[in-house]
Formats: C-alpha cells, sequence, structure tokens
C-alpha cells in the first residue's frame, strides 16, 4: 500500500498522517497541538476534494448531512478543538487525552473519505 501511494500521489498524505501521529504520541502539548492544527488542515482538503462548498470548514461542514457523512459529528468535534487552539491561544489547556481523542475523530473522517 505505502509503494502504491508513493506512485500515484498519495505519498504525501501518508507522510503528514505519520507526522500527526508522532506529534500526538509526543509528550510535548505543543506537539498535540500541531497535530491537532495539521489534521484539521486534512480535513479542510478532504472536504474540498469531497465537494462540499463553503469557504471555510464550518461552512463545509454545515452543508454537510449525517445520511451521507456519517462521521459529520466527529469532524464537527474535532473542529472545535483546533478552534479552541487557534482562538484560545495559551489559555486553553490540552491534554494528552483530549488530543488522542480529537485526533482519533479526525482519523475516522479520514477513514470515511478513504484516506487511511
Amino acid at each position: 500500500e505505502r509503494l502504491y501511494q508513493q506512485l500515484y500521489g498519495t505519498g504525501v498524505q501518508s507522510s503528514r498522517f505519520d507526522d500527526i501521529r508522532t506529534h500526538v504520541a509526543s509528550d510535548n502539548p505543543n506537539d498535540w497541538k500541531l497535530a491537532i492544527i495539521e489534521a484539521d488542515i486534512e480535513l479542510e482538503r478532504v472536504l474540498e476534494a469531497a465537494g462540499y462548498p463553503g469557504k471555510s470548514i464550518g461552512e463545509k461542514l454545515k452543508s454537510a448531512n449525517r445520511e451521507s457523512f456519517t462521521t459529520l459529528e466527529d469532524a464537527w468535534e474535532a473542529h472545535k478543538v483546533r478552534n479552541r487552539i487557534a482562538h484560545d491561544g495559551a489559555d486553553f489547556v490540552l491534554t494528552k487525552k483530549v488530543a488522542q481523542e480529537t485526533i482519533q475523530r479526525y482519523q475516522r473522517v479520514f477513514t470515511e473519505f478513504g484516506l487511511t
């Protein structure tokens, strides 16, 4: 699978997912935040590729429905954590448990869209 991904252009995504997993496995809270931010960037790419309309991730998620996007709630909850990181900055205390749960939510979305 890895060779196929490298040959057909998805190797970049694979390395990004590897980076996300590495960051969330770290003991450094800043790495956890980076993992979530990177995963959110991938979420935006997934939504764009799937054709969801909107200028932001929030708009794209609002345009989706649960019948065709079964992990929509996971996407919303993960994106909310990313927003807390982005908007609350150092005031947002991210625990390793919340970071891991958030990455698992992103992972379920990516799996639904056939990326992992």
